[in-house]
């Protein structure tokens, strides 16, 4: 099934709602009209029923006659194409004139009263009435039942007459106002229309906003929608031209410098003169799969910035995984690896591999500035609404001058120690930002016992108190 057209169920409604006020307009048209025809022919039928209960006689042997002058049978004859009959009855139901069969009402009228009702007679619809004449001035006196009805063609007639007169012109507002309609329709729509146009005409490469200004305001969520997303692809293609400039920009000096070590290798002629060469590109190569490796990092932290689907992912699950994979290079420079958990709640909505990155790096950082014989604590631990997550080492600090310095791509303290590119703790401080969480480093404190504090990093995360809480035990050392 394609897709429906807006302007043909705008159309489609429209006309529905105009023939159903039309039909109901037909319906309380033709009910007025048959009232009035109703009330304008029972008058007339009703007078000339009466003018018969004056030709009503009772003779002295109190039988009941009617004498009907000439003028009066000629005007009952004449009615313009509709028939009448007339049944008079006197008090014991015996014929006194008229049709014998002439159906009777259902519930016989009252002295000097008159009932209207409808019937069939002679296959026909007829509308009669019927009058009671008292026999005498008794208060109990029986009622002489007169009784005239005529087809329904006249009243037919003048009622089709009226509808017709109360419909055509309604008809004729009704063809106007589909015309105005299907204008108004037009123009109504013209300014997506216009948008399509613009849209089409625009460059790839253009992704500026749209003018919000001219637009109705019912369109106006829909731009600030699309505005919304040319900027997020815009701030993607922005990243990763950045991330293409940094790679760039980090990956040609590693990659000269292996030009010119192999260059030299090549042109050596002695085993000792090709071994300094060969331990450079060893060296190069080890560094240049550690940037490469932060690089996708970052990139992957990059993609997942516009794809937040986060689930709830415990904390003390996450620190203990991480630092299972750190006891080895802990060990080997004798580090103190302390793991606090002091959370009840330990769950945060994230995503559980970025969170583990995160960590991660907080890790390998933390071993790689840290002397042998020094200290590695890793804490968990409530504050009001927020999860805190502490990653303390006794390194050789941050300076205070650097501390906002060091979460910038391709910042380094110092260049010339170790194997590191600048990219661990920034990739940290786009996570934390991503999980709206906040990161901040302490540097230079004392530790309660017996180590001197290089750097302590923690991150602020916002507590969900719909999570479980925390089944594991509050404090423990890593085995």
């Amino acid at each position: 099934m394609g897709p429906r057209s807006l302007k043909n169920q705008l159309r489609l409604w429209l006309l529905l709602t105009m023939l159903l006020v039309l039909g109901v307009s037909a319906a309380l048209s033709y009910s007025r009209a048959l009232l009035y025809a109703t009330q304008a022919y029972d008058q007339a039928l009703l007078r000339t029923v009466l003018a018969l209960a004056d030709e009503v006689i009772i003779d002295a042997n109190n039988e009941v006659k009617i004498e009907i002058p000439e003028v009066t049978s000629h005007l009952l004859s004449y009615n313009e194409g509709d028939r009448i009959y007339i049944r008079i009855s006197a008090p014991d139901g015996k014929l006194v004139f008229g049709e014998a069969n002439l159906p009777p009402p259902s519930r016989p009228p009252g002295g000097n009263q008159q009932v209207y009702y409808n019937s069939f007679y002679k296959n026909e619809a007829i509308r009669a009435v019927t009058f009671g004449l008292p026999e005498s001035n008794a208060i109990n006196a029986k009622n002489i039942l007169i009784t005239m009805a005529e087809t329904t063609g006249k009243r037919d007639a003048l009622v089709a007459e009226m509808i017709e007169e109360m419909l055509l012109p309604q008809i004729l507002m009704m063809i106007l106002a589909a015309i105005v309609i299907e204008l108004g329709i037009h123009f109504a729509l013209k300014p997506m229309q216009d948008l399509r146009e613009s849209l089409l005409q625009r460059s790839h490469r253009d992704l500026s906003p749209l003018d919000t200004t001219v637009s109705p305001l019912e369109l106006q969520p829909l731009l600030h929608a699309m505005n919304a997303l040319l900027s997020r692809v815009k701030a993607g293609i922005q990243q990763q031209q950045q991330f293409i400039a940094d790679a760039s920009h980090q990956l040609r000096t590693p990659i000269a410098g292996l030009q010119t070590q192999a260059e030299l290798a090549l042109r050596s002629t002695s085993p000792e003169a090709v071994k300094e060469p060969l331990n450079y590109i060893l060296r190069s190569t080890t560094r240049l799969s550690h940037l490469i490796q932060r690089l996708l990092s970052l990139a992957r932290t990059d993609a997942a910035s516009s794809q937040h689907v986060f689930k709830p992912v415990s904390l003390t699950s996450l620190i203990y995984d991480e630092c299972a994979r750190w006891v080895g290079p802990a060990a080997d420079k004798q580090l103190e690896l302390e793991v606090l958990i002091e959370a009840q709640q330990d769950q945060v909505l994230g995503d559980a591999l970025m969170l583990s990155e995160m960590l991660n790096n907080l890790l390998e950082n933390a071993i790689q500035y840290t002397p042998e014989q020094g200290l590695l604590q890793i804490r968990l631990w409530q504050e009001g609404q927020h999860l805190l997550l502490q990653v303390t080492d006794s390194g050789v600090g941050i300076p205070s001058d650097q501390t906002e310095l060091i979460f910038e791509r391709f910042h380094r303290l110092d260049p010339n120690q170790g194997n590191g590119c600048g990219l661990g703790l920034a990739i940290v401080a786009e996570i934390a930002e991503q999980h709206n969480a906040s990161i901040t480093v302490t540097p230079g404190l004392e530790h309660p016992t017996r180590y001197h504090i290089g750097s302590q990093f923690t991150v602020k995360f916002e507590r969900d108190d719909t999570l479980p809480e925390n089944p594991r035990p509050k404090s423990t050392d890593p085995e």
